[in-house]
């Protein structure tokens, strides 16, 4: 029994058992550690034990001084780029000022604004709309109905739909139908009917209020 204490006793390895996964606890440990070392009975003999000792616990107040620098400068950072956004703002209500007084400055002259080396918006008036294009009429899903679409083109305000069985005859032709959207269905319509449609855009900018309407467009309900 004593041999195997003595063998035991023999092939002992130091360690620490305490959690040392962050600064924190490295620095703790080693303190607490080196501290409790120091009362050992046999600290005086030890002389490599306290070197090392030493060593240790200068490493761990190294650490725990730059732990502390890294916060300050993250808190630091944390105010600058605070104080950043904040410039930011400044700036750019800086640079509307600037742009504002050299517009007025210039009356609306190009010439004047570009011997200030800044650029010049350029407006371009846009002309009446065109009739929408690409107008297809084809059955739709169910019976009696038809789709009708186009394309949207520059047409921001909606547009406007007619339809008729006989283009020719203004009593078969029906009443404006708005239409927000370039896609149109219309339904309750005779199985298998020849339908006439049509489409015109929405367009303020026109004495009529419209665009030019597209040629009529034959396709057949379900």
């Amino acid at each position: 029994m004593s041999n195997t204490k003595n063998a035991t006793a023999a092939n002992a390895v130091a360690t620490i058992k305490r959690k040392t996964n962050t600064d924190t606890l490295r620095v703790s440990v080693t303190h607490d550690l080196s501290q409790a070392m120091s009362q050992s009975t046999n600290w005086s003999a030890a002389t490599d034990v306290q070197s090392a000792v030493k060593a240790w616990g200068a490493g761990a107040d190294a650490i725990d001084a730059n732990a502390k620098t890294i916060a300050n400068l993250r808190a630091q950072l944390k105010a600058a780029e605070a104080k950043q956004l904040t410039l930011r703002r400044t700036w750019t209500a800086a640079k509307k000022q600037v742009l504002s007084n050299v517009t007025v400055f210039c009356g609306g002259s190009a010439d004047m604004v570009k011997t200030f080396t800044l650029d010049v918006i350029t407006r371009t008036t846009v002309g009446a709309l065109p009739a929408p294009i690409d107008l297809a009429v084809n059955p739709g899903k169910v019976l009696g109905e038809v789709v009708t679409t186009w394309e949207k083109g520059l047409a921001t305000h909606g547009f406007l739909v007619q339809h008729a069985t006989d283009p020719t005859n203004a009593a078969t032709v029906s009443a404006y139908i708005p239409s927000t959207k370039p896609k149109l269905t219309l339904g309750s319509l005779p199985q298998g009917a020849n339908v006439s449609v049509r489409v015109a855009a929405i367009d303020p900018a026109s004495p009529t209020g419209m665009s030019p309407w597209t040629a009529w467009v034959v396709g057949n309900a379900r």
